[in-house]
């Protein structure tokens, strides 16, 4: 019969390996799927920016649209965000669009710290804050993707 030590190790070994796969660190970004709404951590999230659906009205109820662009403005598309504030983060969102809407509350500061999967980019960051009418656009300029 093994001894307690011995029977415990590998429980504990499964244990850590269990905790690193749920770990935020080690977690991969929640997809949004195009041109649909959702929630994520409790935050309203749209995807889109291709072809007639970025003219939905739907998306206009969004305080907060990112886009994302090269140094000629043209859209780019595949992003990584990350919402973050007061230094934790609130949602880690993959989009397949060049748009990401959030329903943030009004006045609230927050952090997007942003990156394409598919190019070898630095990643951008910004400070956001939701208008209380209306819809405030931010752009993150990646001058380095082609």
């Amino acid at each position: 019969m093994p001894s307690p030590s011995r029977r415990a190790g590998p429980t504990m070994a499964l244990t850590a390996a269990a905790l690193l796969a749920v770990s935020p660190a080690f977690a991969d970004p929640v997809r949004a799927p195009l041109d649909q709404e959702t929630t994520i951590g409790g935050i309203g999230v749209g995807c889109t920016g291709v072809g007639q659906t970025k003219n939905d009205p739907r998306w206009q109820a969004y305080p907060v649209k990112l886009m994302f662009a090269d140094a000629q403005r043209a859209l780019l598309a595949n992003e990584v965000v990350t919402l973050s504030t007061g230094g934790a983060t609130v949602l880690e969102v993959s989009c397949e669009g060049p748009w990401l809407l959030l329903k943030l509350p009004p006045g609230k500061s927050y952090t997007v710290e942003a990156r394409l999967r598919e190019e070898n980019t630095a990643p951008r960051s910004a400070t956001v804050k939701a208008p209380s009418h209306g819809q405030a656009t931010f752009v993150l300029t990646f001058p380095d993707a082609h």
